[in-house]
């Protein structure tokens, strides 16, 4: 939720405070906006801590996959290689959409406790002793108790956690790694702190970095994490911009030649090596054969999609990538989605199938008092993804209906909604169409609020109805969070402000439609 702005020195409150929700800035993008487990090794100091007291659990085996004769996993580098791709649309010809996942027809109607059913934010390990600081130290807060807890999210992937602070918002960010052929694939690095770094080197060997996306809050740890890991390959998404100037975009109608460049300049821009940017679809033309260095060495593991916007108005493009992890039918995002989990006022650890505990690192940040304020969970989400702070009167305590839109559900941010979809919504729509069309999947793994998510291509695309323009009223506001009209005020007035005072691109498309 945090990105750069720098726009209008006459407004310089007022960008100081949008600097947290929009890139329009040179250094920074307009946020399209945000685990690990050891194998066979016991950790005995004393600093180790696990959730509820206990070491943690071994990692699972890999569910097999459900045979789907409907659907042939066919990489983009081999569908270009072979003259597959229509060109502008991201689907081969010749092969069969994915049939609706388990996880989509479990979930179908209404998005229930399933959806988190392996969740569990009791199951985690920290190593403080290790240290939790970072030299240079990091611009947002936390400064200098940068806690990092790390989570099995299961299939041989894990997450590395950190707190977000910027004002009054605090949220939960992560680093998704996958272990894959015999390294570990390492998505969004966060501040490397000595606890960090441990926590991660458990786990293996790092063999690849990358950068999904150009968000302030997700790129500001990278300088510093490569330098720690300088054998591991680095990939990065297109669009970004470093201390010395814009990095480059990478299109797929590139010669090798073409691509050597824009990877040498953003090596020399961004101020750290780079060895791939991750290339985007073009509207016309295929590339029989495409040049070996525009995809990744892991290209043949992961199966991906790249969103880049260049609007007028704003200082440089805007990227996400998503990335699905073929063999554990794993869907990979940043800011694409989210899914907040219910929370008890209860500090009491271990969750029911209905509610969870709080995050536990979010007691490294804040003290008792305030963690078992009853509200206190409620009102972080709201600020997180800026809804109002609006109540209404209940039997037992005031709501915040706000609040109670979002949970348990598969949704697109609200903020995401107002400040990225609002103003690209025909860029955005297909790119989430082509990224439901990539290798099946039947879970999410996100850099915010709760993970793995049971949720297939279908509910990835519901989270996105309000881009449908086909879909009527009465479907979007069954097919969405019931967000009240009136919550919306704070972002509308937000985006107000910046077309008045010509601070990016302008709005083009109503991202409150379906609203109550």
């Amino acid at each position: 939720q945090t990105t750069m702005m720098k726009r209008c020195s006459k407004c310089a409150a007022a960008a100081a405070f949008i600097t947290s929700l929009i890139a329009v800035g040179r250094t920074g993008a307009l946020t399209l906006h945000s685990h690990f487990g050891s194998k066979g090794k016991a950790i005995t100091s004393t600093s180790l801590h696990l959730g509820n007291g206990s070491r943690e659990s071994a990692e699972p085996e890999l569910a097999t996959a459900r045979p789907n004769s409907s659907w042939h996993p066919l990489s983009r580098r081999d569908a270009l290689s072979k003259g597959l791709v229509l060109a502008g649309s991201g689907i081969a010809s010749s092969i069969s959409l994915p049939s609706p996942s388990l996880a989509d027809t479990e979930n179908a109607g209404v998005q229930g406790t399933s959806l988190l059913s392996d969740y569990d934010p009791t199951n985690y390990k920290t190593l403080p002793s290790y240290g939790r600081t970072v030299f240079p130290p990091s611009f947002l807060p936390p400064l200098d108790n940068r806690a990092t807890y790390r989570y099995s999210l299961g299939r041989n992937a894990w997450a590395l956690e950190q707190l977000l602070a910027f004002a009054n918002v605090t949220a939960t960010i992560r680093t998704n790694v996958i272990e894959e052929n015999g390294g570990l694939w390492v998505c969004g690095p966060l501040w490397p702190t000595e606890e960090y770094c441990a926590l991660l080197d458990e786990l293996g060997t790092v063999t690849n970095v990358v950068l999904p996306t150009n968000a302030l809050e997700h790129k500001a740890a990278m300088k510093q994490f490569v330098s720690k890991y300088p054998d591991a390959k680095v990939w990065i998404s297109p669009g970004q911009y470093g201390p010395f100037g814009e990095c480059g975009v990478v299109t797929e109608d590139m010669t090798e030649d073409e691509v050597n460049v824009v990877v040498k300049k953003a090596s020399k821009t961004i101020g750290y090596r780079v060895d791939g940017v991750l290339p985007v679809r073009v509207q016309s033309g295929t590339q029989s054969k495409p040049p070996e260095n525009m995809f990744p060495s892991w290209a043949d593991s992961f199966d991906f999609e790249v969103l880049c916007v260049d609007l007028p108005g704003n200082a440089g493009p805007v990227s996400e990538c998503a990335f699905v992890h073929k063999s554990s039918k794993t869907l990979v995002v940043t800011d694409a989605v989210i899914c907040v989990p219910p929370v008890s006022s209860s500090t009491a650890s271990g969750g029911s199938a209905l509610q969870f505990p709080i995050q536990p690192i979010f007691g490294t940040y804040f003290d008792a008092t305030t963690l078992s304020d009853p509200t206190f969970w409620d009102r972080t989400v709201l600020q997180a993804v800026f809804l109002p702070l609006r109540t209404e009167p209940s039997e037992s305590k005031e709501t915040y209906p706000g609040y109670e839109a979002l949970t348990n559900r598969l949704v697109r941010a609200p903020i995401l909604r107002a400040f990225a979809d609002a103003r690209a919504p025909e860029s955005v729509k297909k790119w989430v169409d082509r990224v439901a069309g990539l290798t099946a999947f039947d879970r999410i793994i996100t850099a915010h609020f709760a993970s793995p998510i049971n949720a297939g291509p279908d509910l990835f695309t519901k989270a996105y109805s309000h881009l449908n323009k086909e879909m009527s009223l009465d479907a979007l506001s069954s097919a969405l969070p019931p967000i009240a009209c009136q919550d919306w005020s704070t972002l509308n007035s937000l985006n107000e402000f910046i077309d008045d005072n010509k601070l990016g691109a302008p709005v083009v498309y109503d991202f409150k439609r379906g609203c109550l």
